[in-house]
């Protein structure tokens, strides 16, 4: 039953869908420019999101399972994810690039800039040592929060509490799943939430 649970967490707290999380949960403050938005606008903007964050990637990830450069689809090796953490870092790019010239909530466009960096750094990384890309997903939201709660004095009190929570269970999640180490769990975090508060704080 746990172990049920686990892979369900780890579905529902998959980095891929970090991006769509954070762009529902900006589209759905109350902001001015936001409550303009008309509804069916909002909905071309999430499936555009949709389409180059997420299905784009594993649409990819399917391909390289068949044509037999990686060996499962979950790319649990590290020397297989290299070409999947590639591809992130440029469709994550894509996003930002494809979003610079929409009427969209700045700090969207800097999260898929700074996931895009991240994705980056955990390429270089993953050359040396393999960390968590869950926890770099779940921790980069956490960073977006603290960065954009210290720089613009936004109230954000619950959210970052409930993604901390998603924190502490997605690492639960892939330690019961003996996907990582603690070590790796502990160093994806880091990243994530240093690298996506500096990426708010430092732009």
């Amino acid at each position: 039953m746990q172990n049920l649970l686990a892979r369900v967490i780890s579905y529902l707290l998959h980095p891929l869908l970090i991006p769509v999380y954070v762009l529902l949960l900006v589209l759905n403050t109350s902001d001015t420019s936001n409550l303009m938005i008309p509804f069916s606008y909002k909905i071309t903007l999430f499936g555009m999101v949709a389409l180059t964050a997420v299905l784009f990637p594993l649409f990819l990830t399917f391909l390289l399972f068949r044509f037999r450069l990686i060996s499962s689809i979950y790319v649990d090796q590290r020397e297989e994810r290299v070409y999947l953490i590639l591809a992130v870092a440029i469709f994550y790019y894509l996003t930002y690039y494809l979003l610079k010239g929409v009427s969209l909530s700045i700090i969207f466009n800097y999260f898929m800039l700074g996931s895009a960096l991240l994705a980056l750094v955990t390429l270089i990384l993953n050359f040396y040592f393999k960390v968590s890309l869950h926890m770099i997903g779940v921790g980069s939201l956490c960073g977006l929060l603290l960065g954009i709660s210290i720089k613009y004095g936004v109230r954000a009190e619950i959210p970052l509490y409930l993604s901390i929570l998603a924190s502490g269970i997605t690492g639960f999640a892939r330690l019961e799943l003996n996907a990582h180490r603690p070590s790796e769990i502990y160093w994806g975090y880091f990243l994530g939430v240093t690298g996506m508060a500096l990426m708010m704080l430092l732009r």
